[in-house]
């Protein structure tokens, strides 16, 4: 008895799930827009009028899962042991965006909702990053697509001055798809 139910309960959601990949979402625009191989200038202010800014390249990886409905996101900085893992899309019952994000900087998993604006092709992630000592620091994380270019920028309100910092920049160019 128990397969059987089992067994029904997978051709069910088997069946909405491929109704709901037969029916493409507007909210799954800005997933399809970031999917392929990017590489990423990299700037990382100083924070200081006299100290320029640190450079670097990286690559990001960039596949969409699940009949289009979650990406997931590798990123690595070229010359540098620096990687990341990501996973985000569209929360059907919160209405929003949602993503995850660990890398090899920290033992945490950082969590981010976004908003869509799809006039403006930009995509606004918040979160609340806990910080070494516990202060819970606010993160802002804005990218904008155009075409095969993308900028995304990390911004952390400061615990002792309230005021907002950029911590990296990056602008993405994505690589032409190879040949088959």
């Amino acid at each position: 008895m128990l397969r059987v139910f089992c067994l029904s309960s997978v051709l069910a959601l088997t069946a909405a799930g491929a109704a709901l990949a037969a029916d493409p979402k507007p909210e799954l625009e800005p997933l399809a827009l970031e999917a392929g191989v990017w590489d990423a200038q990299i700037t990382f202010p100083s924070g200081k009028d006299d100290v320029p800014p640190t450079l670097a390249k990286g690559v990001q990886v960039n596949r969409l899962r699940s009949d289009g409905m979650w990406m997931l996101n590798e990123f690595h900085v070229e010359g540098t042991p620096y990687e990341g893992t990501g996973t985000w899309g569209w929360d059907a019952a919160t209405k929003r965006y949602i993503g995850v994000w660990v890398d090899n900087n920290a033992h945490r998993m950082r969590q981010d909702v976004g908003y869509w604006d799809a006039k403006t092709k930009t995509m606004h992630w918040r979160n609340d990053m806990v910080g070494p000592d516990g202060t819970v620091l606010p993160m802002r994380m804005t990218e904008v697509f155009m075409g095969d270019k993308r900028t995304f920028e990390i911004a952390q309100v400061g615990p002792r001055t309230g005021k907002e910092v950029v911590l990296v920049r990056m602008e993405f160019t994505r690589r032409p798809e190879a040949k088959q």
